[in-house]
């Protein structure tokens, strides 16, 4: 008797609990950004030094995040090369949702890849008045203007190992 109604009870909790979590959410648009690679700049004006390999896609620039009230930008960068990364110096564009040029700079990172690795990086937003956000993150409750970002990579540090 006791064994049917421990049963009986913990049926009912075990349904109770499955009805609790069967919520639904309506209009919510989900968005992968975390695998969408970031642009290339393209530079045609680029010629390569003899007395210098320089790899122009020595890195990959993935998942940016960058919201409407962040004074910082995150991104996560990929090593393409057969060595350890120690640094970056990247040529960052911001353009708005019609291709026009908000802003463009240049930044350094210091960072640890090792071949075929990826490392989040962080900088200082462009975005002091934190009025932007970036086109492929989470929409803003706030009103606010969408953002796109593409690089150029200007320099990478590499280790000398041995």
């Amino acid at each position: 008797m006791r064994v049917s109604l421990l049963c009986l009870i913990s049926v009912c909790i075990a349904s109770f609990l499955s009805v609790a979590q069967n919520t639904t959410m309506r209009n919510l648009r989900v968005t992968d950004a975390s695998r969408l690679e970031v642009a290339q700049i393209p530079d045609s004006t680029f010629s390569t030094d003899s007395l210098c390999a320089f790899d122009a896609h020595a890195v990959t620039l993935r998942g940016f995040i960058k919201r409407a009230g962040d004074l910082q930008e995150s991104f996560r960068v990929t090593n393409n090369t057969r060595y350890r990364i120690t640094g970056v110096k990247l040529l960052l564009r911001y353009t708005d949702a019609n291709g026009k040029i908000i802003n463009s700079r240049t930044v350094e990172a210091h960072c640890n890849i090792m071949p075929g690795d990826t490392q989040r990086i962080s900088v200082r937003s462009f975005d002091n008045e934190k009025a932007y956000y970036y086109i492929y993150g989470s929409k803003p409750r706030l009103k606010s203007q969408p953002f796109d970002v593409a690089f150029r990579l200007l320099q990478y540090d590499i280790a000398i190992e041995r």
